[in-house]
């Protein structure tokens, strides 16, 4: 291989690790936030409980679980989150694990991966994280307001119109 592909090639699996990396580092603080929520719902008063060691901090206790019991406390305290919120949630996973699990196909970023019935789909990395970056914030402003509505105290950080 000459110098100038071989300089692409790592260039380009740099700025797809540094992707892969932060989509990675951001879901993580997404299940963080998820997992206060879910503290806070269950032991407020012991928010640092085993509840908390024990089984959220377990490693079986995952993204998709700890979705699942988020949606079961929205709707049994009536929160009404913004319109896409359980599909932006699905989709935020959905990406996170695209960028766990591919592979890097080619030379220009793409991730190869399965999906659904398709046997194999590659797709730009860049792409995937722009859209999961046009996600992100709605999650975190929706799972910040939902934390601070459980524990009953206002968002010291938030500014008040």
């Amino acid at each position: 291989m000459d110098e100038e592909f071989q300089k692409k090639v790592f260039n380009t699996k740099v700025n797809v690790s540094v992707l892969r990396g932060l989509v990675i580092t951001e879901t993580v603080n997404i299940d963080a936030h998820m997992g206060a929520i879910i503290t806070n719902y269950f032991v407020l008063e012991n928010k640092h409980s085993r509840f908390s060691t024990n089984v959220l901090s377990d490693p079986y206790f995952s993204f998709g679980l700890k979705t699942s019991i988020l949606k079961k406390i929205i709707n049994e305290i009536g929160w009404k989150p913004y319109d896409n919120f359980k599909a932006d949630l699905y989709r935020i996973n959905e990406l996170r694990n695209i960028f766990a699990h591919s592979m890097m196909f080619g030379f220009d970023g793409d991730l190869i991966f399965q999906k659904g019935e398709k046997p194999i789909e590659t797709k730009k990395a860049k792409e995937m994280y722009d859209e999961f970056m046009s996600i992100y914030p709605k999650i975190t402003e929706e799972l910040d307001n939902l934390f601070w509505h459980i524990i009953g105290k206002p968002n010291p950080v938030k500014k008040v119109p």
